[in-house]
């Protein structure tokens, strides 16, 4: 086998991937189309007389984050048996292709299954809820502003925050073998609730005469109130650390689990 990336390989082996799979992933599906059933029948029986737009979209995202992090957690779980391990290891393609492979399941392919699934769920829940208020008056259904104000504004930093943390549990699923999603939420946890520790640290230390965040720093004269020091990154600087705090983590976490990968043995 060459060592250099080949589409026709990946090709083989995203057909091979789906043919071996295709009842985990039917299963999967209909899994997923039940339980967002089940929760939209709790959330029209609960949420009577007025129901929310904005309500289903938090449903949308704590399964998306829920189903998306168990499902990446799943990935390489193979190589935590020694013969499933072996076998996959010993597939004839690079690690780089069988990396894609895997992304392309369980990160581009089940988000978009998971939406569709989301919006039939959910054209079914508004289409009976449409008749059930004609004929119950007093109950109201309200649509979101929209997607450029209010929570609607904000729904796409969550996204971004899902599939960096979707990609760190693809990675812990390489570096654990057992347990992996349960070991890398402990880690994750740790990890964020260290940073605002530190955070709010800093922020107690520098309350009394300083105003701040990450970019930029306002420090009040004590003498005269109305006097301050404003320090500030560059809004270029500033532009690009934005965007790498947005987007870096995804393509950082695949690396590492790429070159992981390439380290492993069993």
């Amino acid at each position: 086998m060459s060592a250099t990336f080949s589409f026709s390989r990946l090709g083989k082996l995203i057909v091979k991937q789906f043919f071996e799979n295709s009842r985990l992933y039917l299963f999967s599906v209909l899994a997923l189309f039940g339980l967002l059933a089940l929760v939209f029948t709790f959330w029209i029986g609960v949420s009577s007389p007025h129901y929310m737009e904005e309500e289903t979209y938090f449903i949308f995202l704590f399964g998306l984050f829920l189903a998306g992090t168990i499902f990446a957690s799943m990935s390489f779980n193979m190589l935590g048996r020694k013969d499933k391990g072996i076998y996959w290891l010993g597939i004839p393609a690079t690690h780089l292709e069988k990396l894609i492979c895997t992304v392309l399941f369980s990160t581009i392919l089940f988000f978009i299954v998971y939406c569709l699934c989301f919006l039939v769920i959910k054209t079914i829940a508004l289409t009976y809820l449409e008749t059930y208020i004609s004929n119950h008056p007093g109950t109201s259904y309200k649509e979101m502003a929209g997607f450029d104000e209010g929570f609607g504004g904000i729904i796409k930093y969550f996204l971004y925050g899902y599939f960096a943390v979707q990609s760190l549990y693809l990675l812990g699923s390489v570096y654990f073998a057992r347990y992996s999603y349960i070991i890398t939420t402990v880690i994750g946890a740790v990890v964020i609730f260290s940073f605002a520790y530190y955070i709010s640290q800093i922020d107690a230390f520098m309350f009394q005469t300083t105003d701040w965040n990450l970019f930029t720093a306002k420090k009040a004269d004590a003498a005269n109130i109305e006097s301050y020091q404003l320090y500030s990154l560059s809004p270029g600087i500033i532009k690009a650390l934005q965007y790498a705090v947005q987007f870096v983590w995804v393509p950082l976490f695949w690396f590492v689990t790429w070159y992981r990968l390439k380290e492993k043995e069993i």
